[in-house]
């Protein structure tokens, strides 16, 4: 009886466990679909417009919130680089590195494990970096256009890294290039999430009672 007890409260347990991760994606979705709207000639619009409690206000506060966080992440690699005393390439670049490989090494981490849900979020935040970093590529022409994201003495990575590449003047076909990449596998990894939680678990579950 006590047997028959735990298995009731595990199978309980997790019934909310998939029921809260249905609620999370679905809760997602508007961002996700908004996030591909995010690019230079929308942020260009925002500039000195207040911030309002509709859909948008709601959407870039959201936004604004984790990219502060992968910000974090993105001065870390920098500041690796100031006390490592890196070639100066390496230390513009470096930020971007560190940005994108931490949501990579997620994404192999939970791969390695073979849960899918980790994976799946890893490759949505890695989406959500690419796209941020598309719109930083875009203006590396005009790299004082944004004064409240860039001010003072602050250099534009990607000004620095194209200008010595020799590639600034394409900066606008690299970034589109990145954004294409990065809304692709927003949906794409949003889609494979959405039917490995809704449709394919389902079906195992139907499996699994007509077995029983």
């Amino acid at each position: 009886m006590f047997e028959r007890s735990k298995k009731r409260g595990m199978k309980y347990s997790k019934g909310l466990n998939e029921r809260a991760v249905k609620v999370g994606l679905l809760l997602l979705m508007p961002y996700i679909f908004w996030l591909t709207t995010y690019s230079d000639s929308y942020v260009e619009t925002l500039q000195g417009q207040p911030l309002h409690l509709d859909f948008e206000g709601v959407m870039l506060t959201l936004h604004n919130l984790f990219t502060s966080a992968n910000l974090i992440v993105h001065e870390s690699g920098h500041g690796i680089c100031y006390l490592l005393s890196c070639p100066e390439m390496l230390m513009f670049l470096n930020g971007t590195l560190f940005q994108l490989a931490l949501p990579a090494f997620v994404i192999y981490y939970y791969r390695r494990r073979g849960q899918v849900l980790g994976m799946g979020l890893g490759a949505l935040w890695l989406a959500q970096n690419l796209i941020y970093v598309a719109w930083y590529i875009s203006y590396a022409q005009t790299p004082n256009k944004y004064p409240f994201f860039l001010g003072g003495s602050a250099t534009h990575d990607f000004w620095y890294i194209f200008s010595h590449l020799g590639v600034l003047e394409y900066d606008w076909l690299i970034a589109g290039i990145v954004r294409t990449i990065a809304v692709m596998l927003l949906l794409g990894s949003y889609s494979y999430l959405l039917y490995n939680t809704f449709i394919k678990r389902d079906e195992k579950r139907k499996r699994r009672n007509r077995h029983e």
